[in-house]
């Protein structure tokens, strides 16, 4: 009985050192923001195609026990209307997708990911799939350079996006 006594304050006091917070890294940090423009992306065989964004995301950053940013996670959805500037027949791109960015370790550089849908474009918001982009991207430190890459593309292999586009918009 005695041995019960005295293991009860010994088990209250670890059990309340317990829920004492540690000490920790700076607590995330969440965003949100509206992306929105307008441009010409590219000049076709007689016509512009002219390129409107509409876009939502928000995110979450993570810091390490000093502060310094370590990971952000960003979740976007995005609209792109591309119109051919002589008939107004158009393409949409409906994109939803992560973007993550990661701190190399010993480094002030970050690598670059995307994973999700990053381009399903249709004729008219609803026809057929003109192309389609999905899968992982890894960029490089130098934010271009993609490092790795699976998933599932329509576009043949060397062709540029703006070329099917032009067929399609045409």
């Amino acid at each position: 009985m005695t041995v019960r006594r005295l293991l009860l304050p010994v088990i209250l006091g670890c059990a309340v050192l317990g829920f004492v917070a540690p000490a920790s890294a700076r607590p995330p940090e969440s965003f949100s923001f509206e992306q929105t423009g307008q441009e010409v992306l590219a000049n076709c065989d007689g016509f512009d195609i002219l390129l409107d964004t509409t876009g939502f995301f928000n995110g979450t950053t993570f810091f390490d026990q000093s502060g310094e940013e370590v990971k952000t996670i960003i979740r976007g959805r995005i609209t792109e209307t591309l119109t051919n500037s002589d008939t107004g027949k158009t393409v949409v791109n409906r994109g939803v997708f992560q973007d993550f960015f990661r701190r190399i370790d010993g480094t002030d550089q970050l690598t670059h990911s995307v994973v999700g849908f990053d381009f399903q474009g249709k004729v008219d918001g609803r026809g057929p799939v003109v192309f389609q982009v999905v899968g992982r991207k890894v960029f490089g430190p130098d934010g271009e350079t993609i490092v790795f890459l699976v998933g599932h593309s329509t576009l043949p292999e060397g062709q540029a996006a703006e070329t099917a586009l032009c067929a399609a918009l045409s």
